[in-house]
């Protein structure tokens, strides 16, 4: 299996840096590859970490269309918003304008498929009824053999 190099590296100065006792060629040996590349992990520095993702330009309005989504499921008897009456209702009821279209239209539809999906399971688990709840007595013995001899 392919891995790629920075990986290869990553993982030999992790396992150095656990166990400072484990040697150039046993690390080599362990990922397959030369003493010299074991001997370049160890000698450059770690890359610096990634930067953490940015907010999304939605987020001020999450809510304002979380909120309009619940609205279209409890109102399941008229047709739901549409992408583009959400965009206007932010536009005039939040005085929203920074989000285009198409990242509002992305984030309806996931938000729309999550908010489906937990529907489908509160309404599983609704049918299932409570889970049974096993009566345990310490000490005592269950299954066919402890079913008292006739």
């Amino acid at each position: 299996m392919y891995r790629s190099r920075e990986w290869i590296l990553e993982r030999i100065r992790r396992d150095h840096e656990q166990d400072p006792e484990t040697g150039v060629q046993t690390l080599a040996m362990r990922y397959k590859v030369s003493r010299a590349v074991v001997a370049e992990a160890l000698r450059l520095p770690r890359p610096e970490a990634r930067a953490r993702r940015r907010s999304s330009v939605l987020d001020p309005v999450k809510p304002a269309i979380e909120l309009m989504l619940l609205q279209e499921r409890e109102a399941a008897a008229r047709r739901g918003h549409t992408i583009r009456g959400i965009v206007e209702r932010l536009r005039v009821e939040e005085d929203f304008t920074a989000a285009s279209y198409s990242t509002v239209r992305d984030y309806v539809r996931r938000r729309r498929l999550a908010l489906a999906q937990e529907a489908r399971t509160r309404a599983r688990r609704a049918a299932a009824g409570p889970e049974p709840v096993a009566a345990h007595v310490e000490g005592a013995a269950t299954g066919p053999a402890a079913e008292p001899a006739a």
